[in-house]
């Protein structure tokens, strides 16, 4: 930094005691002694013409300031600070301040408490820096946060495919190889899960149609189909399927407000018909639960002791007895029923 200062200093030295040169060749033959290395010019004799020279004062790259584990993430500090460093063209010294310039917090406290040797070597802060932020997780997982990867609900189609290309972007830099499939594996990870079916069904008809088409390719494609289903641009369905059904497959994305007043109707009734489902529903439940209470109390448990049919003992059941089976009471002969005054008398005939 301060060469290019010194030496665009110098330049402007020079061009000042040229333009000095020249006013004083208009004004008469006398030139003036140069104070600058520069050789003398000498004025022009045919006329009050000029040459014309251009300077380029290269721009300063704006490059952002890494704080560690808030704000900026790592990969995408390293690209800035190494773009801005081939701008300048620093020297590898130069580049280490220029690092620790554009270092705050913990990030920066890091790279001062260590050795002149590694604060002073632009590739050793890189690597600390990659071992304390860089990313922690393996590359299975990586992989498995990729293929996992599906649009939400209310996610645009960009938005999905920009997530999409942050998680392949990762998997490739903890890949311990190439992966020359990176495009195809992206491809068909947004053609798969995109969240609306009928989509999904158009976009493998384009990729079986067309191998070689990117991501870019596909999604151009989806977002133009999403626009063709808008109100107004529709696309034409099959009278054999009801509209209902129609509405259910609708494309998503469109603006609030624009569902057509049939479309609207539509779906008051079939919610009417859900609520009435519902409320029947419920009626049958507390039907069930309502007998199910009376089946509790129609057979109230046995009052007293519990007795064995076997035995006659109590406090066991007759599948449990090991004694001796006793008659039961209705094994007995019936003893005779005496007459008694308190009997009904047998009818007498009168024959």
């Amino acid at each position: 930094m301060e060469d290019e200062i010194l030496e665009l200093r110098g330049l402007i030295a020079q061009l000042t005691a040229d333009n000095e040169r020249l006013r004083q060749g208009q004004a008469g033959p006398s030139v003036l002694p140069s104070t600058s290395s520069a050789p003398p010019v000498i004025p022009p004799t045919s006329g009050p013409s000029v040459a014309e020279r251009l300077i380029f004062v290269p721009r300063d790259r704006k490059c952002p300031v890494f704080r560690g584990r808030t704000g900026v993430g790592l990969s995408e500090w390293v690209e800035e600070v190494q773009a801005s460093m081939r701008a300048r063209r620093l020297s590898q010294s130069d580049q280490a301040f220029f690092l620790l310039d554009h270092l705050e917090g913990e990030a920066k406290d890091e790279i001062k408490y260590r050795s002149a040797a590694e604060r002073e070597n632009p590739v050793k802060i890189f690597a600390i820096l990659e071992e304390l932020y860089g990313c922690s997780e393996s590359y299975v997982s990586l992989q498995q946060a990729f293929f996992s990867r599906r649009q939400q609900e209310g996610e645009t189609l960009q938005e999905f495919s920009l997530a999409l290309m942050g998680l392949m972007e990762r998997v490739k830099q903890c890949a311990p190889t190439d992966m020359p499939d990176a495009g195809t594996l992206l491809r068909d990870q947004f053609v798969e899960h995109v969240l609306n079916r009928s989509l999904c069904r158009e976009l493998k008809q384009r990729v079986r149609s067309q191998p070689d088409c990117t991501l870019l390719d596909v999604r151009a494609e989806a977002i133009r189909w999403e626009r063709e289903g808008l109100p107004g641009g529709a696309r034409g369905r099959s009278q054999s399927v009801p509209s209902v059904y129609g509405v259910q497959y609708g494309v998503h994305g469109g603006p609030q407000g624009a569902v057509p007043s049939s479309t609207a109707s539509e779906m008051s009734e079939m919610r009417e018909m859900l609520e009435h489902q519902q409320a029947q529903l419920n009626q049958l439940m507390r039907s069930i639960a309502q007998l199910q209470n009376s089946n509790q109390y129609r057979h109230p448990p046995p009052s007293g002791p519990l007795i064995c049919r076997r035995c006659n003992q109590p406090g066991h059941y007759a599948r449990e007895c090991d004694g001796v089976r006793v008659p039961s009471r209705s094994q007995f002969p019936s003893r005779p029923h005496l007459n008694t005054g308190r009997q009904s008398r047998s009818p007498v005939s009168e024959n």
